[in-house]
């Protein structure tokens, strides 16, 4: 029987520009792979350039299930395929992951499960169930004020501090958090760091109306202290590279020898590393106060697949200097990490996204409900636009909304749409009780959300999909896997 899958991953590891002579921009042309049962065999879909400092097997990962280093499609699909093999539809639950909480309205709250653990996990490199610094946290709360009945997005930030916060002595840069107090910021410890807990950075070349503009502080130890979400983060880029586990093995390393004072430093997680993401940098995609990035980044998210078992090649999300983010990289490609720590324990890589309790709240009905996000403070549209649009009409299309008497929405950025993707779910990777009826994101046709940032790696626009929750800019031709000339939005204030 043949199956089919979404198209995920042409590499992009050093950036994505329109010129393969640059050793930055190497990029792999699409592939397929066909399966007849559970055997699979690859045609290549192109050789990639390779990039100064590795990059994933040579030509980058494939899609579940494909193990050519050319970059494929899993179980034949050409272009975006189907549904994920346990992959549920809009408002389903994917295999393996436990059942979000049920549909509330009128202001009561959404707590959406993220799935039970899984058993053991895979091992990485041959190892028998790797265990990873750091551990896994059942529950856990957090102290937040948030806005009553999804009104405003005001309410208290989660350790928002203003520019200029941090420990004495560092230097602050960037705007001041959003909603921000004066003084340091203070970690969260909602029990997941597979969610933002906190309010969600966004570029600090934003508009005035976005909130939350990044703000760092130099902690002049090696270490940068994020003045919004607490998390501190190594500073420089490593210069050595390995595989997943070397990244792992590194970071606990600077734990056990109390790097900058600290010793609870882990790989980050993906939604960690979408809150340093700055894509209105092209392919240097971090803001300034970081150490010069190169390479891809590995993170602490495996994908759900792997997690339960459906996958055996062992792959985790992975983010490129420029903003993409891929749920697709392998463990045996060869990486560089960012280590970071802070905001509590959490989980495990090898263990499904927990969502934190009471993480929604949905006021109104359908098609004017909203849906608070208790955590990052953000108001989102519970629907989406009606129809597909251009990236150009989105903004008109937001500014025009008006759901129970609140105006001032905007198209939201891409950082602000990774905090709404759910981990532990494939084909329609958010809370589908919070966002009922969400495009599968894995069928055709592969349903995009445009993000407010223009690229400046390829293509128009950046978007998200809610296949994985991977994002894209819409460069690729009719067919790629970021072939979106036209996407849904959700609006957000």
């Amino acid at each position: 029987m043949r199956r089919r899958h979404a198209l995920w991953l042409t590499a992009v590891l050093f950036g994505c520009g329109s010129s393969a002579s640059d050793p930055d921009d190497a990029v792999a042309a699409g592939g397929e792979q066909s399966c007849t049962s559970e055997t699979c065999s690859d045609t290549a879909g192109g050789a990639a350039e390779s990039g100064p400092t590795g990059g994933l097997g040579g030509g980058g990962g494939a899609a579940r299930g494909a193990t050519s280093a050319a970059a494929g499609a899993a179980d034949g699909a050409a272009g975006a395929g189907g549904l994920a093999d346990g992959g549920a539809n809009a408002g389903g639950t994917a295999t393996g992951g436990a059942s979000v909480g049920g549909f509330a309205a009128g202001g009561n709250t959404v707590t959406g499960s993220g799935g039970a653990n899984a058993t053991g996990g895979r091992g990485v490199a041959g190892s028998s169930g790797a265990n990873i610094t750091g551990g896994s946290s059942a529950g856990g709360t957090m102290t937040r004020g948030s806005a009553a009945g999804g009104g405003s997005s005001g309410g208290n930030a989660i350790g928002g501090a203003s520019a200029g916060g941090g420990s004495s002595g560092g230097t602050a840069t960037g705007g001041a958090a959003f909603g921000g107090s004066t003084g340091e910021c203070q970690e969260s410890s909602c029990g997941s760091h597979k969610w933002a807990c906190w309010r969600m950075p966004n570029p600090a070349s934003s508009a005035s109306s976005v909130p939350n503009h990044q703000s760092y502080t130099d902690l002049g130890n090696g270490a940068v202290r994020d003045n919004i979400t607490c998390l501190v983060w190594e500073k420089a880029n490593p210069e050595n590279v390995g595989d997943w586990q070397a990244n792992v093995d590194r970071c606990a390393d600077l734990a056990s020898s109390g790097y900058a004072g600290f010793d609870d430093w882990r790989l980050p997680t993906r939604v960690e590393m979408a809150s340093i993401v700055d894509v209105t940098r092209g392919r240097t995609g971090y803001p300034e106060v970081f150490g010069v990035t190169s390479g891809y980044y590995a993170t602490g998210s495996w994908w759900m697949e792997t997690i339960t078992g459906q996958d055996n090649a062992g792959r985790h999300w992975g983010y490129g200097t420029n903003g993409f983010t891929s749920n697709s990289v392998l463990m045996s490609d060869t990486l560089v990490a960012r280590c970071v720590r802070g905001n509590g324990s959490g989980e495990a890589a090898n263990e499904l996204a927990v969502e934190p309790p009471e993480h929604y709240t949905v006021t109104g009905i359908a098609p004017d409900a909203e849906v608070l996000d208790n955590y990052t403070g953000l108001v989102w549209q519970q629907g989406f636009s009606p129809s597909l649009m251009a990236w150009s009409e989105a903004p008109a299309y937001c500014s025009s909304l008006n759901l129970n008497g609140h105006t001032g929405w905007r198209v939201p950025t891409l950082n602000e749409l990774a905090s709404t993707v759910n981990e532990a779910k494939v084909g329609g990777a958010i809370n589908a009780s919070a966002f009922p009826n969400n495009p599968n994101g894995c069928k055709e046709p592969k349903y995009w959300f445009w993000a407010a940032e223009a690229s400046k790696v390829g293509g128009e626009a950046w978007g998200l999909s809610y296949c994985d929750g991977f994002t894209g800019n819409n460069s690729g031709s009719s067919g790629d896997w970021n072939y979106f000339p036209t996407a849904n939005v959700r609006c957000v204030r």
